[in-house]
């Protein structure tokens, strides 16, 4: 999957970590999106995809997981939300259970300069 260059530095920090934790790499299913594919998923998903513009992953600044990483009943999850955030990567409180908007686990966005 594309991302901002910055961000892929990081994730791919990241999946050492990660890898070295569980012993596979992070699961990934979907990072940049233009704006016709912003569009394509809204229609497929009005509940769960942002505005058509609006979207984190238009800027290529956000990933859907896969696997235990998506799930946030699981133990690769709960590491993801401890560690991620040392990389700049974090799964927004607005996708959290009880955030503003849909639960969304599998959904992380990276944010320049932390980490």
């Amino acid at each position: 999957e594309s991302l901002r260059a910055d961000a892929a530095i990081a994730i791919a920090r990241l999946n050492v970590e990660f890898s070295s934790q569980f012993g596979r790499d992070l699961c990934i299913t979907d990072g940049y999106r233009s704006y016709s594919e912003q569009v394509s998923v809204r229609s497929r998903k009005p509940r769960l995809a942002a505005r058509p513009g609006t979207s984190q992953h238009g800027w290529a600044l956000a990933l859907d997981l896969c696997n235990g990483e998506a799930s946030a009943r699981t133990t690769e999850y709960q590491w993801m939300r401890e560690n991620a955030p040392d990389f700049g990567w974090d799964n927004p409180e607005w996708a959290r259970s009880g955030g503003s908007g849909p639960f969304e686990p599998r959904h992380w966005e990276y944010v320049a300069g932390q980490g």
